[in-house]
C-alpha cells in the first residue's frame, strides 16, 4: 500500500496530472478548428453569473448557470442577436476545454417568419389581386 507521502504516491499523482493534462491538450488540438472566444463570468448569486466576452462575432454579454461540468446560458451580441447555449467542460488548474452547442433565438435583422412582409404577397392573394 502506498501512502500519499511515499515516492510511489508522488509518482502516481504526477502521472495522473500528466495524463489529465495530455487529455485536455489533445481535446484542444482536436477542437482547434472550432470557434474560440474568451470571457469572464461575474457571480451574481450562487449558481448564476453575468458573462462578458468576445468571440468570432465580436463582444457578447449574457447570463449563465452551471452545475459541475454542465452549463447553460443566454447571450446577446453587438448585432442584437439572442442565443441560447448549453455545454460541458473539463479543466485542470484553471485551464480547460469545453464543447457546446448554441442556437439563435432571435435576429432583429431577419424578417419575421410569422407572416408575409408588406409588398411580398403572392399574386392572386387577397392582398395582391390579379386583374382578369
Amino acid at each position: 500500500m502506498t501512502t500519499s507521502n511515499s515516492p510511489q504516491g508522488t509518482l502516481v499523482r504526477a502521472t495522473r496530472r500528466l495524463v489529465a493534462g495530455a487529455a485536455v491538450f489533445a481535446a484542444g488540438v482536436a477542437l482547434a478548428g472550432c470557434a474560440v472566444g474568451a470571457g469572464i463570468g461575474v457571480p451574481i448569486v450562487p449558481g448564476l453569473s453575468l458573462n462578458l466576452g468576445v468571440g468570432p462575432g465580436g463582444p457578447v454579454i449574457g447570463v449563465s448557470t452551471g452545475w459541475g461540468p454542465l452549463g447553460a446560458g443566454v447571450s446577446l451580441n453587438h448585432r442584437g442577436q439572442l442565443y441560447a447555449s448549453a455545454g460541458a467542460s473539463a479543466g485542470i488548474g484553471g485551464v480547460g476545454v469545453g464543447v457546446g452547442k448554441s442556437v439563435m433565438l432571435h435576429d432583429p435583422l431577419l424578417p419575421s417568419a410569422s407572416g408575409p412582409v408588406l409588398g411580398t404577397a403572392a399574386l392572386g392573394s387577397p392582398g395582391n389581386p390579379v386583374a382578369p
